[in-house]
């Protein structure tokens, strides 16, 4: 019978899924960052709040798939939302 995994173990795994969280979120938010410039290019606003809202809808059907919460689904989307909103702005204004 297999040993259950050792909480180092388990540590190590949370840190190697943490690292590779962190190197998708960065590629994201250089997606967004080209996304912001395209927009300003092309004479659209930085945000869409019907868009944020298609967005966050399709978080809930992907945390639901995976047995994450709804509030759970909330609190991943609007914390990529906030972060890609704050960089869009900082776009905008000339600041990056």
């Amino acid at each position: 019978m297999e040993q259950p995994a050792s909480t180092e173990e388990l540590r190590t795994e949370i840190e190697d899924i943490d690292e590779q969280l962190i190197d998708l979120i960065a590629t994201r938010m250089d997606i967004a960052d080209e996304l912001a410039r395209a927009k300003k290019r092309s004479g659209q606003g930085f945000w869409d709040e019907e868009r944020e809202r298609e967005i966050v809808a399709r978080y809930h059907e992907l945390c639901k798939e995976v047995s994450l919460s709804t509030d759970e689904a909330e609190q991943i989307a609007h914390t990529f939302l906030n972060l890609s909103k704050e960089r869009q702005k900082k776009i905008f204004d000339g600041k990056s």
